[in-house]
């Protein structure tokens, strides 16, 4: 099976078809036996393509004189990708391009061959030459528009801090389920199998697997759950006493809901509702692997919830809301390029529906928990300032900004706040 070809056709999906990253690669892993070796070049290929997709494109069209088939061009933006960022012989990167070609077609082979051949002859285009905002968005891979849409908020330092973050692949984090696991035995495991790990200090069951966990009998007997230390901190700031009874509106995929429930040991009742039928047989297979047995799923939208229960009837209500998923990019690496400003102006639109639809359930003394995996302030800050002018009944007490550099974890943002 040839990797290469296999890459070729998923990025070919990914562009043209809008599919998301993660699922085309996994689908792919699972459909076609791959060795080690190739399926570690396939994930490579395939991520980093679409990861620096604008800064190849700027390197590539000096060599393009006319609008080519997509599947040619994504050939041509792979196999610079390869002879750019990664450590394969460039005679190595043309053949295996002029070879995929010669498959489709002669004549494009000739011509994949003489593009690459030309642009190894010739020095790498420079960005010296461009205003800042391009510079940032060709150097990083950003669509223009979202760097000036950051810059609204953070100073250019900060900005290329942010998107250096964001093209940096993450290791994956995993929480110790307190349910049916120690922390110091999840360790003791983690040395005996030589896999490597470092402890969080952020949170207090997390550490930050290298390498791939999920088919370790860690995970599969449910000892350690996959999930980010950012998106830990949200049950640990919500810290829910025993016995609580708690409404998590948007709860998919769970990891959150069986974090609570880890907290309280699974005493208390825990709603958990989600508007997609799927999704919730997925949260009930997560919570069956993690030992989770206080928890409900309802399939509803958020905004109608208020139709079927009665006012200030829960202890705390939790909002992990839809967003523009802005602290998220190193992991949902074609997000950048599948959102635009339209939809960010639409999901904060739609979080404030959700928190003024659901705010009167929370007990007077009870507490609402707002979250996000984004880092912009109108979805964040400037949301709940506005909530709060609204709603005197309510009080800040809790409020933590993450952002994707300070720790290399998500970005993230957190307000605790309580019904007085």
């Amino acid at each position: 099976m040839n990797v290469r070809k296999l890459a070729l056709e998923a990025i070919e999906k990914i562009t043209t078809k809008h599919a998301f990253s993660n699922i085309v690669v996994n689908e792919y892993l699972n459909k076609f036996e791959l060795s080690q070796e190739d399926r570690a070049l396939f994930t490579n290929v395939v991520y980093g393509t679409i990861q620096n997709l604008i800064t190849i494109e700027y390197y590539l069209e000096p060599f393009i004189k006319k609008k080519q088939k997509t599947w040619v061009k994504c050939l041509l933006l792979m196999s610079i990708y390869q002879l750019v960022y990664l450590d394969i012989p460039e005679y190595a990167v043309v053949n295996e391009a002029v070879n995929i070609a010669n498959m489709k077609d002669r004549m494009i082979a000739n011509f994949v061959n003489a593009v690459l051949r030309n642009f190894l002859r010739t020095p790498l285009r420079t960005l010296d030459n461009l205003d800042e905002i391009n510079y940032l968005s060709i150097k990083y891979s950003h669509p223009a528009w979202l760097v000036a849409f950051l810059l609204k908020d953070y100073k250019y330092g900060v900005v290329e801090k942010i998107l250096i973050e964001n093209s940096n692949i993450k290791d994956n984090a995993i929480r110790v389920n307190t349910l049916k696991a120690k922390k110091e035995d999840v360790i003791d495991i983690l040395d005996k199998e030589g896999i490597e790990y470092t402890v969080s200090n952020l949170v207090d069951n997390g550490i930050v697997i290298h390498g791939n966990i999920t088919r370790n009998d860690l995970f599969t007997s449910g000892k350690v759950t996959v999930q980010d230390i950012s998106s830990q901190m949200v049950a640990e700031v919500t810290n829910p006493y025993l016995n609580s009874h708690i409404l998590d509106l948007c709860s998919a995929p769970g990891g959150k809901v069986a974090h609570l429930a880890a907290i309280m040991r699974n005493t208390g009742e825990i709603y958990a509702c989600d508007i997609y039928a799927k999704k919730i047989k997925l949260m009930e297979k997560t919570f069956r692997r993690l030992g989770v047995k206080n928890v409900k799923c309802q399939l509803i939208d958020a905004r109608n919830v208020k139709n079927y229960v009665k006012e200030r009837s829960f202890d705390y209500v939790l909002a992990d809301a839809p967003c523009s998923g802005l602290g998220v990019l190193s992991h949902k690496v074609d997000l950048k390029y599948n959102i635009d400003p339209k939809s960010i102006e639409e999901v904060t639109f739609l979080q404030e529906e959700i928190l003024e639809s659901t705010c009167a359930l929370v007990k007077i003394g009870g507490y609402y928990v707002y979250s996000t995996c984004t880092i912009n302030k109108d979805e964040n800050e400037r949301q709940i300032a506005k909530f709060l002018r609204k709603h005197k009944e309510f009080v800040k007490e809790e409020e933590k900004k993450i952002l994707p550099f300070e720790n290399h974890n998500d970005g993230f943002y957190i307000c605790k706040m309580r019904r007085i």
